[in-house]
């Protein structure tokens, strides 16, 4: 069975590309949450084994306080993936890592890969 990946992102655009890279390196997208509490909410529904996460975020929240909120609640973690990767969201934010936009395939798919090996 494929990982389940929730994809936090407020750009439709970029959220699609996203989407349809995951599918096409064998993972599932498991929804697409513009805003802090739509990620909530999709992940509440269960079986999420993993979020990327944009820095900021529709709404009024932004990724570091979403990553955390996940994390708390649910479990899940998340792999940021930016172009907002500073020293202070890098230390706050304890993620399994960072992907920097624009999104590079082999990197996405390289820590995704290092993250799953890792939890098994």
């Amino acid at each position: 069975m494929p990982y389940r990946i929730m994809i936090v992102e407020d750009e439709a655009i970029l959220a699609l590309d996203l989407s349809w890279l995951l599918v096409d390196a064998g993972y599932e997208v498991a929804g697409i949450a513009r805003t802090m509490h739509a990620a909530l909410r999709l992940a509440a529904k269960g079986s999420v084994d993993l979020a990327t996460m944009d820095i900021r975020l529709a709404g009024g929240t932004n990724g570091v306080e979403t990553a955390l909120k996940l994390w708390q609640d649910h479990e899940v973690r998340c792999l940021f993936v930016s172009a907002s990767l500073d020293k202070e969201t890098k230390c706050h934010a304890q993620p399994i890592g960072f992907v920097e936009k624009p999104i590079r395939e082999q990197d996405i798919i390289a820590s995704l890969e290092a993250h799953f090996r890792r939890a098994t």
